[in-house]
């Protein structure tokens, strides 16, 4: 519930937020003996902050090197790894990822759940152009036969490695 009671103007509370910002409440409540209570809202009252001691963050300018390593190593690294080798922050590569519409998908062998490697698949599909069946390619390459069709119709195993958007 608002409090109905008008706020009243005092010289003390005047005096004391002259120090906001460079000394903390707890510090100007007891130079000055007032409450905290008394000091917020006197704060508020003036539009004052009482912040002390907070460290401002200034923003590091993306390098176009940075931002070339980041296209890079989006294909095979985390948004995690990528941070600690750039020396940023997550949220700050991840940031200017979604900005470049870079993905961290990984894609092909690179996935870490992938069976088969990059020219294991290239070759099947090579196979499969020079007239073999499916079933005989995917005994020889001991790929499930299900996969291996995706893989032809190029529903699975679609994208190109290494390209940029």
């Amino acid at each position: 519930m608002k409090s109905t009671t008008q706020f009243k103007l005092n010289p003390v509370n005047d005096l004391a937020l002259k120090h906001a910002g460079e000394m903390s409440v707890k510090d100007i409540c007891a130079q000055y003996g007032i409450s905290e209570k008394q000091i917020r809202a006197a704060a508020r009252y003036r539009g004052i902050s009482l912040a002390f001691d907070k460290t401002v963050a200034t923003k590091k300018l993306w390098t176009d090197q940075e931002i070339r390593q980041l296209h890079v190593l989006s294909i095979t690294h985390t948004s995690a790894a990528i941070a600690q080798r750039l020396g940023r922050t997550e949220h700050s590569v991840k940031g200017k990822a979604y900005l470049l519409g870079i993905h961290f998908m990984k894609v092909g062998e690179n996935n870490p759940l992938a069976k088969h490697s990059n020219h294991d698949i290239e070759l099947c599909r090579q196979l499969n152009e020079e007239g073999l069946r499916p079933f005989q390619i995917a005994e020889k390459m001991e790929i499930e036969i299900s996969h291996l069709c995706r893989v032809l119709k190029f529903e699975a195993r679609y994208r190109e490695i290494g390209v940029m958007a």
